[in-house]
């Protein structure tokens, strides 16, 4: 019995010793902790929706899906004559205000209007114009020359019956009429002249704002007639082509296909759970595993997280419930890649759509507290029940 007991004793020591070494060792030995997301891969700068802004009729498509374009390239085309007869109708109003304006500018100066700026499309409104100035300078004139003859006649008058109210022949009160009816010519006078300016002046004005809403239509008719050329607007694959018939009448806003970037930037959009959005910020760690590439085989890629959007985003989920979470971007350091498996990896093998998943480092804790997580919790939450 005694021997048992003196037997047993070693085994105990060690035991309590093995014991002691793991508590030991689960207390300063320290693991990562990280906050796990899936996304997949984006091209920094966006996939750009080619769209036909103002519709029309398709009448030609240039390109394929799959072809690689520049900037510039014209990727397909609507029919233009509507929006170029459209055009020249506005340029042409554009140019009878114009020459309209220079006509009334010329009246207001009392000059000669001067429409050598103008070449021969504006032939036909210099005639109009010219013949309208002849005219109302003409009829002013007349009225002017017919006004200053009675005022001559008039002040005749008035001098003869000052001097035969002189020489006694003649009442103040006709000399009195003779002085208000040259006053009343000399008003008129003045009136017809002033009436004259005040009218050109008033149709400066009002040509100036017409001129001016001419051009902003005869641009926008310039916008227009410019999208019915649908260019590339950078470099990239044509993707998603969403009508290929020729002829088809297309809706303003429709999409015809998508230009996803090349040479660019991929950076993985993840998305996080709001539960762990308080551990999070710009700048952590992160370590970015690619489903199409076994992570055994070919290790992972450092990265860093770049962005967390301010606020929550949603989008349908499973059993029609919604989604809510937070959108992160997150950037590979392929500089910072270690020696090894992960060197099979080279950026050029990464592609947008490929569906990623990120382990953000937001910190370390002891095995011991892992361990002991569930335990205090369990505690914790029995101290608060009733």
């Amino acid at each position: 019995m005694n021997h048992e007991s003196t037997r047993r004793y070693p085994i105990l020591w060690f035991m309590a010793l093995a014991i002691g070494a793991a508590v030991a060792f689960s207390a300063f030995f320290e693991i990562d902790q990280s906050v796990r997301a899936q996304g997949q891969v984006i091209p920094g700068s966006r996939t750009q929706v080619i769209q036909a802004v103002d519709g029309g009729v398709l009448t030609a498509i240039r390109v394929r899906e799959g072809d690689r374009v520049r900037a510039g390239d014209v990727l397909a085309e609507l029919e233009p004559d509507r929006a170029r007869a459209s055009l020249a109708q506005a340029q042409a109003e554009v140019l009878s205000k114009q020459v309209a304006l220079a006509r009334a500018q010329a009246e207001l100066a009392d000059d000669a209007p001067d429409f050598t700026a103008f070449g021969a499309t504006a032939q036909a409104f210099v005639v109009a114009q010219t013949g309208l100035y002849v005219q109302r300078r003409k009829t002013r004139d007349e009225e002017l020359s017919a006004l200053q003859s009675s005022l001559a006649l008039a002040r005749q008058e008035l001098d003869m019956s000052r001097r035969l109210f002189a020489a006694g022949d003649l009442s103040r009160t006709e000399v009195m009429r003779a002085q208000r009816q040259m006053l009343d010519l000399e008003a008129r006078t003045s009136t017809v002249r002033n009436k004259y300016y005040q009218d050109a002046r008033i149709e400066v004005t009002k040509l100036e704002e017409e001129l001016a809403a001419s051009r902003a239509r005869r641009d926008e008719r310039e916008t227009v007639l410019r999208h019915t050329t649908l260019v590339a607007p950078m470099d990239g694959v044509v993707k998603s082509v969403k009508v290929n018939t020729v002829g088809g009448v297309l809706r303003p806003s429709d999409e015809l296909m998508q230009i996803s970037p090349v040479d660019d930037a991929l950076v993985v959009e993840v998305k996080v759970n709001p539960a762990d959005r308080g551990l999070l910020h710009a700048g952590l760690p992160v370590t970015l595993r690619f489903d199409a590439f076994d992570s055994n085989i070919y290790g992972s890629v450092p990265g860093r997280l770049r962005y967390i959007s301010p606020d929550t985003l949603s989008e349908p989920g499973a059993q029609g419930r919604a989604q809510v979470y937070y959108r992160a971007e997150v950037t590979a350091s392929w500089d910072d890649l270690p020696a090894g498996g992960a060197r099979r990896l080279h950026p050029s093998d990464i592609k947008p759509g490929m569906i990623a998943t990120a382990d953000v480092r937001v910190g370390t804790r002891s095995i011991l507290v892992y361990l002991a997580k569930p335990v205090t919790r369990a505690f914790s939450g029995a101290l608060r029940e009733r």
